[in-house]
Order: structure tokens, then C-alpha cells, then sequence
């Protein structure tokens, strides 16, 4: 069953009202800014505990802390997951909303018409992957129309390969020093690497 469906029933996303897709709108937008504040929640917790990893006396203290920090590690990737899925069907709305606000201007033409004879299903699928801007509407759908083989907002793989190892490592070099725990907390959960890239992107500019 599409997303559409799940909520709207079966008729044409086409016919489903401006205002329950902006009611649609605002859950999604609330959803996607409650698990953003988990994430940062989970990046905080695990900079904690390699706080306390520090203090740690015995490898089985270490292994303890480790074991959590893996799980809530996976727990940050299950929720990055959803965060991706969240965000291609907010896609979807916000794109079906700014066609229903022109749909006056749209009727009557080759696009509309386009539109109108795909499937829901295929409907739903080319909305979900155009990037519509309401102020040059008129100027870019159909050429986005056209480009319906990109994916957005496609889930990330993650491998897990020897991470409680990786743990294990970091949390040594916090306890000598070699690492704060701020920073142990990034290079566990990927967030450096991503700070990383933006720096050298921002360098590029």
C-alpha cells in the first residue's frame, strides 16, 4: 500500500484537498523535528558515557560501557533510517501541496493532462522524487517531469563490521588522553565525518 493510500484512501492524490495536505505537511515537519532531537539526544548520551569510560578500572567496565554505546549507535542509524523515509514523504506532500495550489493555472494542459493519466502509484512515486519550488513552478515541472529516474532520499547502508572493537579502541584513547570525549562521540556516531566533509566543501566554495 502507498503512503498516500495508507491515509487518504484510494482515490487520485490528485483529488486530495490543499488542507489535509497541509495538516499532512505539519505531522510529517513535527515527526522529522522530533527524531532530529533524539539524534542529538543520542550524541550527547554517548559522549557521557565515554566520560565515564574514562573512570573505568576493569575491561569488563569498559566492555559495559562499549556495549552501550553499540547499541545506541544502532539505535541513531535505525532513526537516521526513518529520518531519510520521513523526509521523501514529506517530498512527496510538499510537492502534491504546490501542485494543488496551481492546479487552477494547470488545468486544461499537456501537463496536467500527463499527470492525470499516471497511475497513483506512479503519481506518488514521481512525486516523491522531484524537487518542485513554488516560486518557479511554472518553469520547472515539466522539465522535473522528465527526470523521474533520481531517488531521493534513499536509506543509507551501514556496516557494523568489528564496531564494538572500534568502541573498545576509542574508549582507550579517551582514557589516555588521546581523545575528549566530545570528540570520541563523533567518531563513533559518524558525525565528524560528516562535519568533515562540510568543512572541505565549504573550502572548495
Amino acid at each position: 500500500m502507498s503512503f498516500l493510500s495508507r491515509f487518504f484512501g484510494k482515490k487520485n492524490p490528485l483529488d486530495i484537498p490543499l488542507p489535509k495536505l497541509r495538516e499532512s505537511q505539519i505531522k510529517l515537519e513535527y515527526q522529522i523535528e522530533k527524531i532530529e532531537r533524539e539524534l542529538s539526544s543520542i550524541d550527547d548520551e554517548v559522549a557521557l558515557l565515554f566520560e565515564r569510560a574514562k573512570k573505568a578500572r576493569t575491561k569488563s567496565e569498559e566492555l559495559t560501557i562499549a556495549t552501550k554505546i553499540k547499541t545506541l549507535n544502532q539505535r541513531k542509524k535505525n532513526l537516521q533510517k526513518t529520518h531519510a523515509q520521513l523526509n521523501k514523504q514529506l517530498m512527496l506532500i510538499s510537492n502534491l501541496a504546490i501542485i494543488k495550489e496551481n492546479e487552477a493555472l494547470l488545468k486544461g494542459t499537456p501537463t496536467w493532462d500527463l499527470l492525470r493519466n499516471m497511475s497513483p502509484e506512479e503519481l506518488e512515486r514521481n512525486l516523491a522524487e522531484m524537487q518542485l519550488d513554488a516560486r518557479n513552478f511554472s518553469e520547472n515541472l515539466n522539465q522535473m517531469l522528465g527526470m523521474t529516474d533520481q531517488t531521493i532520499g534513499a536509506g543509507v547502508d551501514f556496516e557494523e563490521d568489528e564496531e564494538l572493537a572500534e568502541i573498545m579502541r576509542t574508549i582507550h584513547a579517551v582514557k589516555e588522553g588521546e581523545l575528549e570525549p566530545e570528540i570520541a562521540a563523533e567518531k563513533v556516531t559518524g558525525e565528524g565525518k560528516e562535519k568533515k566533509k562540510k568543512e572541505e566543501l565549504l573550502e572548495e566554495l
